[in-house]
């Protein structure tokens, strides 16, 4: 069992990666970057370079340990169930999204379903088609799993969605993997 905590993820705040105004980042088990890509019918950009190629969304892939990490610069696209969905397939996947306005989301999902949904801001109130399979797992990272008031009297929420999202996956984001990925394409076709 993996047993990532929220503060594996501190780094996140401090590394100077361009995913301040938003992102969303996708873990996905037993994939590479090219798998990945081909499920979402994304072709790669043979030149990332390229200006006003990503006008409509972009979303880079990287290999790491135990699968491939999707990021997307103020994108969503991870979170959508036409994502979730054909990733998920014989698989797993977590998404975890933060906009500029703070909205948060984390998706968890398998063999193309959306198990468990929820804002990691305010856990205590999810969705999916078995909404409490990861309760075990927040439980350990001290999310609340039930409504609560003040959403930041429990510790950080992203840093804590991407150590369960790594529990869930067995996939570790890095800063290399956010720094060096090895596919980049537009998501535009996916909107």
């Amino acid at each position: 069992m993996n047993s990532a905590i929220a503060e594996d993820y501190a780094w996140f705040d401090d590394h100077d990666s361009g995913l301040a105004e938003g992102f969303c980042v996708t873990f996905v088990r037993g994939l590479t970057p090219q798998q990945a890509f081909d499920r979402l019918g994304i072709t790669p950009d043979p030149d990332p370079d390229d200006d006003g190629f990503y006008e409509e969304g972009v979303m880079a892939a990287s290999a790491v340990d135990g699968g491939t990490v999707l990021i997307e610069f103020n994108g969503f696209e991870g979170i959508s169930d036409t994502v979730a969905g054909p990733l998920s397939i014989g698989t797993v996947t977590a998404a975890v999204f933060c906009n500029v306005n703070l909205d948060q989301q984390f998706v968890h999902a398998a063999n193309g379903q959306v198990v468990a949904a929820f804002e990691p801001d305010y856990p205590g109130s999810r969705s999916g088609t078995d909404e409490d399979r990861l309760l075990t797992h927040m439980i350990e990272l001290g999310m609340p799993t039930e409504d609560v008031d003040d959403a930041d009297a429990w510790g950080d929420p992203i840093h804590t969605a991407f150590a369960l999202a790594e529990r869930v996956t067995g996939v570790r984001l890095t800063p290399e993997a956010i720094d060096n990925p090895a596919l980049i394409g537009s998501t535009a076709h996916l909107s």
